[in-house]
């Protein structure tokens, strides 16, 4: 099936916040193989064009680091799936999504715990800490009580 994917990138790298990425890697695949790429300019560019390019490109899938609320509100209301929390050089990341390898903890940003993805869908695109807040029980470790003089 083919699928139209584009990244934000940053020198090489996925852009470690969508937001302000300059420049869009477009890829288009079909069966976990690449079949045409193109590098698109995003400039300064607002939420709603930065939605309307993608759109135009026929976007199916980002894969992408951070990405703000509204950013992720304008692509999800087009249909476009988000992939968030990626990190490390284009190349690799575009490989690891082929393969369905990007649930690996090498793809996954610091900061952000294993199964973030999938909170990010249900709690507003929050990640780590934030994901928690007023939804689960916090935890706080031995040490931490120790360094704040609770233990």
């Amino acid at each position: 099936m083919k699928t139209t994917l584009a990244i934000p990138m940053w020198e090489g790298q996925v852009s470690t916040t969508f937001d302000f990425a300059r420049k869009l890697l477009v890829v288009e695949a079909d069966g976990g193989r690449e079949i045409s790429r193109k590098e698109i300019s995003l400039g300064d560019e607002s939420v709603e064009r930065k939605a309307r390019i993608m759109r135009d490109l026929a976007v199916q899938v980002v894969v992408c680091g951070a990405i703000s609320q509204p950013l992720a509100e304008a692509i999800s209301q087009i249909g476009i799936q988000i992939i968030p929390y990626v990190t490390g050089p284009v190349e690799r990341v575009l490989a690891g999504y082929l393969c369905g390898r990007l649930a690996e903890p090498q793809f996954l940003q610091p900061g952000c715990r294993p199964g973030a993805r999938r909170r990010w869908r249900h709690q507003g695109g929050r990640c780590g800490n934030e994901a928690n807040r007023g939804n689960e029980p916090q935890t706080t470790h031995r040490s931490q009580r120790r360094h704040e003089g609770g233990e």
